[in-house]
């Protein structure tokens, strides 16, 4: 008995100390959730201040125009050409669009070059167009230090032409709901996919909807998913081979060498750790220039 209540308190100790333990692993891991959900909220105020109610159908009204080139003529054109695009003479109208007000939100940074919205998922958000990759990994929209970061295109991507491939990266978060490109995760699963075939994409350039052709994993490093221009349509199909032959599963989509690319890319560390990637690529089926 003596021997017993001797270790009672060494037992009692070495229990105190796990329950401990744990929770100082535990703590980091809840305050890191808290900031991530905390940087992604920003993006519920955003679409409240920079979308509409409903995605509106696009239309090209004169006024409308007179507003984009207004903020184009203050902050210059996000190509890197800088060569202005002719307005068109008659309103356009076709029945795509994420209700994005462009105008504001290029008024709110003038890195905006684009919102995404996919139909079905969490995806809705601005889009950037920046060589500083490491900025906008770490700081939100409106410029605050976040988990959260931005989705953002590299300035090799053209959205003025545009480049055959529009590539965009985003953070996939471990956190409380699906934020950023975490929603992405989802096309792995080919039931998925069936019904959520649909990405819309909103530049300051042209509307368009795309739809996914291919879902894919790779390694950092050993295949250029953001690859924007090509020596020749060879090297075009090429790509678009390659991202079918790796695909997780079939979709049935014939893509060629006269299409152009929506390529969506985040972490995937279930694939390949630090170095997993997934790709979900898209090829555009109807479109309308904004300008």
């Amino acid at each position: 008995m003596k021997q017993k209540h001797a270790d009672s308190p060494s037992a009692f100790l070495a229990a105190a100390m796990a329950v401990t333990g744990a929770a100082m692993l535990l703590c980091p891991l809840i305050g890191q959730n808290t900031e991530m959900n905390r940087s992604a909220a920003e993006y519920d105020d955003l679409r409240v201040q920079l979308k509409s109610e409903e995605p509106a159908q696009a239309t090209d009204a004169p006024e409308n125009r007179s507003t984009m080139r207004q903020m184009f003529d203050a902050v210059g054109f996000p190509s890197t050409t800088q060569v202005p695009l002719e307005l068109p003479e008659q309103a356009l109208e076709i029945d795509i669009g994420t209700g994005a007000d462009l105008a504001a939100c290029l008024a709110q940074n003038d890195d905006f070059i684009a919102w995404i919205r996919i139909p079905g998922t969490n995806v809705d958000y601005p889009v950037v167009w920046t060589d500083d990759a490491e900025y906008y990994l770490h700081h939100t929209f409106t410029g605050k230090r976040g988990a959260a970061g931005t989705l953002f295109s590299l300035m090799k991507t053209d959205y003025s032409i545009p480049s055959r491939n529009i590539a965009i990266y985003g953070h996939h978060l471990k956190s409380t709901g699906e934020k950023m490109f975490t929603s992405l995760m989802r096309y792995k699963d080919a039931d998925f996919y069936a019904g959520h075939e649909t990405v819309l994409l909103d530049t300051l350039y042209e509307s368009g909807a795309y739809r996914i052709f291919a879902v894919l994993n790779f390694h950092s490093g050993e295949w250029d998913a953001s690859q924007a221009d090509f020596e020749s349509d060879a090297a075009f199909r090429d790509f678009i081979q390659y991202a079918k032959r790796n695909a997780l599963y079939d979709t049935g989509m014939t893509v060629g060498a006269e299409d152009s690319l929506l390529t969506l890319i985040t972490c995937d560390r279930s694939y390949g750790g630090r170095s997993g990637r997934l790709a979900v690529m898209a090829v555009l089926e109807k479109s309308r220039r904004s300008l």
